[in-house]
């Protein structure tokens, strides 16, 4: 086998590897797009929310569709996320000044899942 099939053989490889992923997020690119060491792409369980880390910046700009396979994202759930806490714990502040009263579920996907959202 010459190096072009061998080359051949290992996109086809791949190609089916894409095709089967099944994973945690849209697509298997985005799966690692999120692993890589970059930092370029975020994801927040808490808010199930998919954005793009802005360079020398704190910020991340939310998006509604993945760049690398087109698919429609889960709708981010941060408005929830605070409302729940406001309606149902009566924390006004759950970033700063409530921070310690958060419950620990909401820290994770915990609360999201077990809602059903």
């Amino acid at each position: 086998m010459n190096g072009e099939e061998q080359l051949k053989k290992i996109y086809e490889k791949i190609e089916e590897e894409r095709q089967n992923y099944k994973g945690p997020h849209c697509c298997m690119t985005m799966h690692y797009g999120l692993l890589s060491d970059k930092k370029i792409l975020d994801y927040s369980q808490r808010y199930r929310e998919y954005g793009i880390n802005i360079p020398n910046s704190t910020t991340t700009m939310a998006i509604d569709y993945c760049m690398f396979c087109g698919k429609k994202l889960p709708e981010s759930l941060r408005i929830k996320w605070f409302d729940i806490l406001e309606q149902e714990y009566e924390l006004e502040r759950p970033i700063t000044g409530d921070k310690k009263k958060v419950p620990a579920e909401f820290l994770t996907n915990e609360w999201w899942k077990k809602r059903k959202l």
